[in-house]
């Protein structure tokens, strides 16, 4: 098999595609694609992470949902366009296992407001 992490890299780094974003989600009890697969896999693509945004926890209804980690995917750019999910409880159908913070975590990618 193939390694796909120079095609992914191409994507973000190409400056015609700056307005596209990429969120990666994973539950956290996924037995199919382990989120410490997932994980290795998006910090092998080389993107530096925001210091702030390493492992961020994020809530639904005042209880951690999982957490987040926002990566620079330019040079010197101040803007994220990758973000690593993790949802707490989930399996590998994230929406089946957990509706509502899938539907939060959906919701914050379109709004681009990952303040939840």
């Amino acid at each position: 098999m193939r390694s796909t992490i120079r095609y992914y890299r191409q994507i973000l780094d190409d400056k015609s595609a700056s307005e596209l974003r990429v969120m990666v989600y994973s539950g956290d009890v996924d037995g199919v694609c382990g989120t410490v697969y997932t994980q290795k896999w998006i910090f092998d693509l080389g993107f530096g992470y925001e210091p702030n945004w390493l492992w961020k926890t994020w809530y639904v209804q005042g209880q951690t949902a999982g957490y987040l980690t926002k990566f620079y995917t330019e040079l010197n750019s101040k803007e994220s366009r990758l973000t690593f999910a993790t949802v707490h409880g989930a399996g590998h159908e994230v929406p089946t296992y957990k509706p509502e913070e899938a539907f939060v975590l959906f919701k914050a990618f379109l709004n681009n407001n990952w303040n939840i």
